[in-house]
């Protein structure tokens, strides 16, 4: 079984939808997905058109539609929002929309079998991951506006009496999900912050630290995922890393057409140099970076 991983990102997203063009060109399809925040999205479109047709779409909704969806973080609402004792810089009624209109939202994930699909959230409670398409009544619209509410940006998605945010503030590429629920293979497709690869804070205002802050954290949990992954023997693991080639800024929509092109550039060229029968690809790149240990005297 075959499962396409795919990372959160805010506006990064694009770039998995032009990874996701490259991959089903070069014939691999999943059986499974999963997703957290912008990826959950992409990977529940794909469920709902898993062909290329339905990934052509997608680009063209990354391109043309995102854009004019998500307004610019604007920081005088968002301050008067804060003074006003909002939950969030931002309200969730636009992303709310998109989904409506765009998503099969009136969807149960039992609707999708052939590729399952899966999408994780955080109950804001206790930390516990929730891992929507584990029930197959839940609702489509409460995973995805679940594992899209992060903090500060958007507000909770209150299910009942639970309060749900990103899955990402705990694993931002769950591979181990996706491995529990029976995958031999994975293809992951990681969004990879820009500042991940920094060690100052760019940029001015809270916007500038927020950033900062998410990829330290997202940094650390993908090393801790990477390094579970290491340890599995039944599954052949592929990461492909999708770093932009320049900071547009994690909530700036207007450039998806650089960041579809680098996500497909990224792909084909991963495609094009590594061998899918060779040991596993996560393997490899952790071998890399683990510290060798000292052989004894």
């Amino acid at each position: 079984m075959k499962a396409f991983v795919l990372s959160g990102g805010g506006n990064y997203g694009a770039m998995q939808a032009g990874a996701l063009e490259a991959l089903f060109e070069h014939g691999h399809k999943p059986d499974m997905l999963v997703g957290v925040s912008a990826g959950a999205l992409n990977a529940a479109w794909l469920a709902s058109q898993p062909d290329l047709n339905g990934v052509g779409q997608l680009v063209r909704l990354w391109r043309d539609i995102a854009p004019r969806s998500f307004k610019p973080l604007n920081q005088l609402p968002a301050l008067l929002r804060l003074v006003r004792g909002q939950s969030s810089l931002l309200a969730n009624d636009d992303l709310l929309r998109f989904i409506t209109r765009f998503l099969p939202a009136d969807a149960r994930f039992t609707d999708f079998s052939h590729p399952s699909l899966f999408v994780v959230a955080v109950r804001l409670s206790d930390g516990a991951l929730k891992v929507f398409g584990d029930e197959p009544e839940d609702r489509l619209l409460d995973g995805l506006m679940a594992t899209t509410a992060l903090p500060p940006i958007f507000p909770p998605w209150r299910i009942g009496t639970e309060a749900y945010v990103d899955g990402g503030l705990i694993t931002n590429l769950p591979v181990r999900i996706a491995l529990e629920r029976g995958a031999k293979e994975i293809i992951a497709l990681h969004t990879c912050h820009p500042q991940m690869k920094k060690n100052v804070i760019t940029g001015n205002g809270i916007m500038a630290y927020v950033a900062q802050t998410m990829a330290l954290m997202i940094k650390g949990q993908s090393e801790r995922e990477f390094e579970t992954a290491h340890w599995s023997r039944n599954a052949r693991l592929h990461l492909i890393q999708l770093w932009p080639d320049w900071d547009p800024g994690f909530w700036v929509f207007d450039k998806p057409a650089e960041l579809i092109a680098a996500g497909r550039r990224i792909t084909e060229a991963y495609l094009e140099s590594h061998d899918y029968s060779s040991p596993s690809q996560f393997r490899v790149w952790l071998d890399k970076l683990r510290p060798k240990r000292p052989q004894p005297i």
